[in-house]
């Protein structure tokens, strides 16, 4: 695979172009006969280059993708910074895996130089002629632009789909020709896999919630199967895997959608798409005037996480999913943050927030009956170490590689301070982080472990939490790390600003900032016993008092209710 250099990519006197296998980069820093001479240089040399978009290319309006890499040689990339024209949209997430790259420049820690923004639509200016470039830094502060390019931002698509039925109505007469209100209320939860996300999670504890209610029976809908199965299984809910819809064709949209209908016909009174990918039942559900709640699981919009998740959204998908969102009885979000971005995104409809809960008394209960230096003896953690925990699916929009890295620099003079990233791994992800790991001797400062289903140890044993990710709506390991008397590190995403307090219950930093993060985990690795002790318990109080499980599985159940018999959902 080629790595190219970009056009127009203009340096200062000393740039220089080197041959590499299968690249052509450019160099900042010394003279040709330097270099050639084996010299160190006497600055850093920043290389790199805009993948895409391309240089010509016509934008859709929708959104915008910039992906590309860029490595620093004598100093660590720190951060990336996008713009359109003088509009900046902020920075690029960092640390995607390039084994490509590492080929190319020979060098290995190269791997991880891939970079990443996708904006929505409220973020790109109005249409016409644009260019997009990046500004790349180094932490020692030495910076460099790639690009620009030129650009066409085309025009928002014309037309946008009919109006959707006045739900409502459609409700009403379901409600008098199908279900009494006595009756035990049927719900389809679709979700988007049966795997141990954080969402698949909070569904799996309100389908448990509500099989104790005794006025619920749950029947969940997966494309993938997976282990939460047998979890919901036990919960007494029925479980069917299959009916993919997908986003990237609107014909084959249509169809699935027709298929997803007559298997839902007359079976359900309530339909819950618990992730914003899974609108597509919410979609037969108002089609067919059933009730239905759609949750936003997720800080970003629609076109984001499909992107993420699954590549390409048809434009007339999209559309359809906006109509979606405003003709769903309500839009769940654990999160103000999120529902601000759809907002600001051009989707319309009945937003709800209501916050993620925890189990605070039983998080209250284990810190009583356990004890930590067992709890640490049993995990392997010395009594000396500062442990570091970051739980979450191990995927490059978590930031847990900016995390290692961070944890490299402060090695040398921070031997004591150690980590562990637990939950489900992207593989391609996870191999680049452990290849990093072991070329940086940090095999005994950090292990990657897959996802434990009893974090109760882990959490009494650790000495902070860390939450590196670039993009959150409100987690629920760090609301839970919190619960157990744990300050958090996490970056300035979602509601964490507003749930962490510097030097109170925690620490904040920038995210996708390289520099920002190390400071901010040097802090918490410098922090006396006392003043994590004091942050510790001013977190768990902060949890206790409006993230309590109980109360917002309760306030989860009465919604659901409410909604099943034609109300409308409020916060």
């Amino acid at each position: 695979m080629e790595v190219g250099r970009p056009d127009g990519w203009t340096n200062g006197p000393g740039a220089q172009e080197a041959q590499c296998p299968s690249a052509v980069v450019t160099l900042v820093g010394d003279t040709p006969e330097d270099l050639a001479m084996g010299a160190a240089p006497s600055r850093p040399v920043i290389v790199g280059h805009i993948d895409e978009p391309e240089r010509g290319a016509v934008i859709d309006g929708e959104g915008l993708r910039v992906r590309g890499w860029a490595y620093g040689i004598g100093s660590p990339l720190s951060r990336v910074d996008v713009f359109l024209s003088d509009h900046c949209l902020g920075p690029a997430g960092l640390a995607r895996p390039r084994a490509d790259v590492a080929e190319a420049l020979g060098e290995p820690d190269a791997e991880l130089s891939g970079f990443e923004l996708l904006v929505g639509a409220a973020s790109v200016p109005e249409a016409g002629d644009q260019s997009v470039r990046v500004v790349v830094t180094l932490v020692d502060g030495t910076h460099e632009s790639l690009g620009p390019l030129a650009v066409q931002i085309a025009p928002p698509p014309d037309g946008r789909p009919p109006a959707v039925v006045d739900q409502r109505r459609g409700v009403a007469h379901y409600r008098t020709a199908r279900r009494r209100s006595d009756d035990v209320i049927r719900v389809l939860w679709s979700a988007r896999s049966l795997d141990q996300g954080g969402s698949q999670l909070r569904m799996a504890e309100l389908v448990e919630h509500l099989s104790s209610d005794g006025r619920f029976h749950s029947t969940v809908l997966s494309p993938v199967e997976g282990p939460l199965r047998k979890v919901l299984e036990a919960s007494g809910a029925t479980v069917h895997v299959g009916l993919a819809v997908p986003f990237d064709n609107a014909a084959v949209y249509e169809r699935s959608v027709s298929e997803l209908r007559q298997w839902m016909d007359g079976r359900f009174d309530l339909v819950v798409g618990f992730t914003v990918t899974s609108f597509p039942a919410v979609d037969v559900a108002i089609r067919t005037g059933l009730p239905s709640v759609l949750r936003i699981g997720e800080a970003e919009p629609l076109r984001t996480v499909v992107a993420w998740l699954f590549g390409t959204l048809h434009p007339a998908v999209e559309r359809q999913a906006r109509s979606t969102l405003a003709g769903a009885s309500a839009v769940l979000s654990n999160s103000n943050a999120a529902v601000a971005k759809y907002r600001a995104d051009g989707y319309t409809g009945n937003f709800v927030v209501l916050g993620t809960g925890v189990d605070v008394e039983g998080a209250r209960a284990y810190r009583q009956s356990s004890d930590r230096q067992e709890c640490r003896r049993r995990l392997g953690i010395r009594t000396d170490e500062r442990f570091v925990l970051c739980a979450g699916t191990v995927w490059s929009v978590k930031g847990q590689a900016l995390l290692v890295m961070a944890l490299d620099r402060l090695h040398r003079d921070q031997p004591n301070l150690t980590c562990a990233l637990l939950g489900n791994a992207d593989d391609r992800y996870a191999d680049a982080i452990s290849s990093f790991i072991r070329r940086n001797g940090l095999t005994d400062a950090v292990r990657v472990l897959p996802f434990q289903d009893d974090l109760r140890p882990w959490w009494r044993a650790a000495d902070l939490a860390v939450c590196p990710s670039e993009s959150e709506a409100l987690p629920a390991a760090v609301l839970e790390a919190m619960a157990y008397g744990l300050p958090a590190l996490t970056c300035k995403v979602g509601d964490l600003a507003d749930l962490v307090e510097p030097g109170v219950t925690g620490w904040l930093c920038e995210h996708s900032d390289l520099k920002a993060l190390t400071a901010a985990l040097n802090a918490a690795a410098t922090a006396s016993p006392a003043e994590l002790g004091r942050m510790g318990t001013a977190a768990a109080h902060r949890v206790r008092r409006s993230f309590d499980r109980r109360e917002v599985l309760d306030r989860s159940t009465e919604l659901l209710s409410s909604v099943a018999d034609g109300g409308r959902a409020t916060s």
